[in-house]
C-alpha cells in the first residue's frame, strides 16, 4: 500500500498541476470572509471555512483523483496494468484516497485564514470530532472519485458528466444551505449522501453543539463505506470491460 502512495506522489512531484486544485480553491475563503465580515455576521464564519474545506475536498476529488485512470492512459501504464487486474484496482483505490487525503491541510489553511488575515475566533470546540468526520469524508469522496473514474471509461460522456457534478452535490451535502431548507424530495436525498451528515457533525465540533453525535457518526460511516466499495466495484467493472474490449477508453 505504502508502494502505491509512493508511486503516485511521484507522479504529482513530476505533475505539480494536480496540485493546483487544493492550492487555489481555499482562496474562495477569502472572498468568503471577506462578505462575513461586510455584513458584519462572524457567527457564519466557521460554516464559511467548512464550505470553503468541503469544496476543495470535492473538486481535488472530481478533478484529480477522477482522472487517475485517465493519467495512467497517457503515461502508457494503463494496459500493461490490466494484465494485472486485482493488484491495479488496489493501486486504483489506494492512490485515490491519497490524493483526496491531500484536501485535509486546508482545513487548517482555510482556519489559518480567518484567524490571521480576518481576526474571527473560528474555535474548534472537538477536535477529535472534526478530525474523525473529515477522514471519513476523505473515505466516501474517495469512492465518489472512483465511481466517477469508473463512469469516465464506461460512458463516451463521461469526462463531461465528471464537469458538472460540483454545484449539485455542495446543494445535496448542505454546503451552500442546510438540508432542511431543502424541498423534501432533495432533502431525502441529500439524506442519504454522507457529505450532509459530515458538514453537519463538522458544523458541530466547530461550535460546541448538536446532539445525536452517535447516529450521525453512524450515518456518516456507512454511507462513506458503502460509497468506497460501490465506487470499488462498479470501476472494477470498468477495466474488466476495457481489458475485453467492451469500454472505450476515451481520448
Amino acid at each position: 500500500m505504502f508502494a502505491f502512495v509512493q508511486v503516485q506522489w511521484l507522479l504529482m512531484i513530476r505533475s505539480p498541476r494536480l496540485l493546483t486544485t487544493v492550492l487555489v480553491v481555499p482562496l474562495y475563503a477569502i472572498v468568503f470572509f471577506t462578505t462575513v465580515r461586510s455584513y458584519g455576521a462572524p457567527e457564519l464564519s466557521g460554516t464559511v471555512a467548512l464550505t470553503a474545506f468541503a469544496m476543495s475536498m470535492w473538486s481535488q476529488a472530481m478533478f484529480v483523483a477522477a482522472e487517475v485512470v485517465d493519467h495512467d492512459r497517457w503515461e502508457g501504464t494503463l494496459e500493461p496494468s490490466l494484465l494485472t487486474p486485482d493488484a491495479y484496482l488496489r493501486s486504483l483505490v489506494t492512490r485515490i484516497l491519497a490524493i483526496t487525503a491531500l484536501s485535509l491541510p486546508v482545513l487548517v489553511e482555510v482556519i489559518a485564514i480567518g484567524r490571521v488575515g480576518f481576526g474571527l475566533a473560528l474555535p474548534v470546540r472537538h477536535p477529535v470530532t472534526a478530525l474523525a468526520a473529515a477522514l471519513l469524508l476523505v473515505v466516501g469522496t474517495a469512492g465518489f472519485a472512483l465511481l466517477v473514474s469508473a463512469l469516465m471509461i464506461l460512458m463516451p460522456m463521461g469526462r463531461l458528466l465528471r464537469n458538472v457534478l460540483t454545484y449539485p452535490f455542495y446543494i445535496l451535502g448542505g454546503l451552500i444551505l442546510p438540508t432542511s431548507s431543502l424541498p423534501a424530495p432533495v432533502e431525502w436525498l441529500a439524506r442519504l449522501f454522507f457529505l450532509s451528515y459530515g458538514a453537519q457533525l463538522l458544523r458541530d465540533a466547530m461550535a460546541g453543539g448538536g446532539h445525536g453525535h452517535r447516529s450521525a457518526f453512524t450515518a456518516l460511516l456507512v454511507l462513506s463505506v458503502v460509497q468506497l466499495v460501490a465506487g470499488a466495484l462498479v470501476l472494477r467493472r470498468a477495466l474488466a470491460q476495457a481489458r475485453r474490449g467492451e469500454a472505450m477508453l476515451y481520448a
